[in-house]
Parts: C-alpha cells; structure tokens; sequence
C-alpha cells in the first residue's frame, strides 16, 4: 500500500514539474510575443512592406505559440481534476499547433518554402480535423442518448 500511495505522490510531482514548465514556456513566449509586437511598431514606422509583413507573421506566430501553451495548461488541468483523458482537449490542442505551422510555414515571406512539407502540414490538419469533428459527433451522440 505504502508503494503505491508513493507511486501516487511522484505522479503528482511530475504533474507539478510539467505544469512549472509549461507555465514558463508560457511566460517566454509571450515575453516574445510582446517582444515582436514591439518589433512591428518599430518596423511600421520604417514603411518598408516586405519587413512590415514579416514582423506581422512573427508576432502572429508567437500569438500562436501562447494560444498552443495556454491549451496545454488547460488540457493538464484538466486531467488532474477528472482523473482521465479527455481526447478533444488533447485534438484541440494539436489543431491549434497545426494551424500555427501552417499558417507560418505557408506564410509568403517564408523563404524556405517547399512543396512536400506544406502538403504534409496540410494533410495532418485534415486528419485532426476529421478526428476532431468525429469526436464531437460521438460526444453530441453520447450526450442525446442519456
């Protein structure tokens, strides 16, 4: 009993580490973000279009990124409170990743543009997509049935 009790306590330990570390992420990327914010006003006033968009891709970027460590946090949390895994916090997690990375990587001022990697991007976020929109189906279903 004793062994599982501290089996029990470590797993919280992690818990409590995995959160420390996601919230720091968390706090970094919105240093950047602000940081890149900052960076598109200094920009703006250059008038210089080409730098003007790409400080505007940076900044939405890592608006993304924050989006992506906020539903972390969240996906977390919730596991903690209900004890289980709950599948369409973890898809939507992941959808949010993808978008970010395909609206970067398919960005025009991405200069290392290449054709099969975008696909893939593209591909993924269709098999999340569907995933996600079955998972919500399932749960609209379970839902009417009780």
């Amino acid at each position: 009993m004793d062994f599982v009790k501290s089996l029990r306590n470590g797993e919280y330990a992690v818990y409590v580490i995995v959160l420390f570390v996601t919230a720091l992420l968390l706090l970094m990327s919105l240093y950047m973000t602000f940081y890149r914010v900052y960076e598109l006003i200094k920009t703006a006033t250059v008038e210089q279009t080409d730098k003007i968009a790409q400080a505007i891709y940076n900044a939405l970027s890592d608006l993304f990124l924050v989006i992506v460590f906020v539903e972390l946090i969240d996906t977390f949390i919730t596991y903690i409170e209900q004890r289980r895994i709950i599948v369409y916090k973890i898809v939507d997690v992941a959808l949010v990743a993808l978008a970010r990375e395909l609206f970067v990587y398919l960005a025009p001022v991405n200069k290392e543009f290449q054709f099969d990697k975008a696909v893939a991007i593209i591909a993924a976020t269709l098999v999340v997509g569907v995933v996600d929109y079955l998972q919500r189906k399932g749960m609209r279903t379970e839902r009417r049935r009780r």
